[in-house]
């Protein structure tokens, strides 16, 4: 068992109400300064996100953790594709009084950050953006095929088919993290419901055949990516074309990871996100 401890496990979940839809969401830390809110991967609720993680970025700031719509505890219908999550999330974000904040996108979190910096610049400084691709990546024209795959594993072996490499070492680190996502055992989160999953699978698919909107080389915002060297859902290579795009960017890439590349190295991915974030523009 983690002989660690962390505050985020009895944060409590509080609710925002938008546009008649109530909205589970997280908060602690700092409160001075920025904020960062944090935007989940496909499936993901407040209970997938790493306290190691979270604790370390709360070390120096707020950090507020949401369920966009239709997902875990919030209310609502999970839209199919990424430009109304975006929207969603906007919302959630100037209900809490958040005149401007940091993002840190996970995945599908990614092409939300991505989005919503587009959609209003001037509500977000910096963005932090792991496992994840720009509009028409080649990569999730396959991913409903994937997904296919990874739901007839066990739920241990699928979270490790997605967030790990094949080798021992990927596998004992990651498999370490989802043992720390069991850590919290009360006021927990509601899994993620098959109609949110069908939907999140289509928003995710679209992502990658609908046309290009975006056009991240008018993206002025700093932005820190970060990736593993084998990350097959998204195919690593495609955040070294964010890096070709974004003109503000900075990329990270971890050895021997894969999807969840954070998580597999969380204590040196909180070093490296909290010195940029505290960095000067």
């Amino acid at each position: 068992m983690n002989e660690r401890t962390f505050k985020y496990v009895s944060v409590p979940t509080r609710y925002i109400n938008v546009d008649g839809i109530d909205h589970a969401y997280r908060t602690f830390g700092n409160e001075t300064g920025i904020p960062i809110v944090c935007l989940q991967h496909f499936t993901g609720t407040l209970e997938n996100w790493d306290p190691i993680v979270v604790d370390g970025l709360a070390a120096e700031r707020q950090v507020i953790l949401i369920d966009n719509t239709g997902v875990g505890n919030s209310g609502g219908n999970t839209p199919d594709n990424v430009l109304a999550m975006s929207k969603d999330a906007i919302k959630i974000i100037n209900a809490l009084g958040i005149s401007k904040c940091d993002l840190l996108g996970f995945s599908l979190g990614g092409f939300l950050a991505q989005q919503m910096v587009v959609l209003a610049p001037g509500s977000f400084r910096k963005l932090i953006i792991v496992g994840t691709a720009p509009q028409g990546t080649q990569a999730l024209h396959s991913f409903p095929q994937l997904v296919q795959k990874a739901f007839a594993l066990s739920p241990q072996e699928r979270y490790l088919y997605i967030f790990a490499t094949k080798t021992e070492k990927s596998r004992e680190k990651i498999a370490a993290t989802l043992e720390r996502l069991f850590i919290r055992t009360e006021d927990r989160d509601r899994d993620a419901s098959s109609a949110a999953i069908q939907a999140q699978i289509s928003a995710l698919t679209r992502w990658g055949t609908d046309p290009v909107t975006i056009d991240l080389t008018a993206v002025i915002h700093p932005v820190l990516i970060v990736q593993g060297s084998d990350d097959e859902m998204m195919d690593s290579s495609t955040s070294n074309e964010l890096y070709k795009q974004l003109p503000n960017a900075v990329l990270i890439c971890y050895p021997d990871s894969a999807h969840g590349s954070f998580n597999q190295y969380p204590d040196l991915f909180v070093a490296q996100a909290n010195a940029f974030l505290n960095s000067f523009e």
